[in-house]
């Protein structure tokens, strides 16, 4: 079912008020925002509040993602080497060293958290989405997909492969960590990495993302632009 999702700049400050939180965010910031704006200053600033709304959209679309692509690595974990996954050897062996402490330092807090009531989907939830996404790169072709990537991303398309589930889940991260560093995304095509993230849900679960793309606020956002 989709929803009428209405939405709304943030109201810009006043006269008064516009110098100061010039001066608090600098002024360089609006640089970015001046040739889209017409070189107008005040409209540069409708810019900058338009690209917070769009970040601010992508929210949820970028949880789910995120969750229901981790959880299905998890599960081809899972699969492959039981709960225990952590400590396989083969595992560990292949994993880069910057992953394996990550995932160290992961185990430690959720054990010092949970004693051992600690279950594997404690230290998956604990671990950084480039975790993941290291965890379908070709050092773990033969562990995890020999295969293929079918079974835990049944919504792909049959001629896609590790390297096209890798690249998706990349972009994605890539998109997350822009927002994330609240750089501007107005002009990087929003639209067509909201696709590109709903498309990643698609490859776990059609069902949901049916409903995100029915719920998403990012397209309400993006029609939002504002006028010079």
């Amino acid at each position: 079912m989709s929803v009428d999702v209405k939405m709304q700049l943030t109201n810009a400050p006043d006269a008064k008020e516009f110098p100061l939180i010039e001066v608090a965010m600098h002024s360089h910031r609006l640089l970015r925002y001046m040739p889209a704006a017409g070189k107008d200053k005040n409209v540069a600033f409708q810019y900058y509040l338009w690209n917070c709304a769009i970040s601010e959209s992508f929210y949820m679309t970028i949880h789910f993602a995120e969750i229901v692509c981790r959880n299905a690595i998890h599960n081809a974990l899972l699969f492959r080497l039981k709960d225990k996954w952590y400590d396989d050897a083969t595992f560990r062996k292949i994993i880069h060293p910057r992953y394996l402490s990550e995932l160290n330092a992961a185990i430690a807090d959720e054990a010092l958290e949970h004693g051992n009531k600690m279950t594997p989907h404690h230290v998956a939830s604990s671990l950084t989405f480039g975790f993941w996404e290291h965890l379908v790169t070709k050092r773990f072709e033969r562990l995890l997909w020999s295969k293929g990537i079918g079974h835990n991303f049944p919504g792909a398309h049959y001629s896609k492969k590790r390297q096209d589930l890798h690249d998706l889940m990349e972009s994605v991260r890539r998109w997350r960590n822009r927002i994330a560093h609240h750089r501007a995304i107005f002009d990087k095509d929003p639209t067509r990495k909201h696709r590109d993230t709903v498309e990643l849900i698609k490859w776990v679960c059609g069902s949901t993302a049916t409903w995100i793309t029915a719920n998403s606020k990012v397209p309400a956002a993006i029609a939002l632009r504002p006028k010079p």
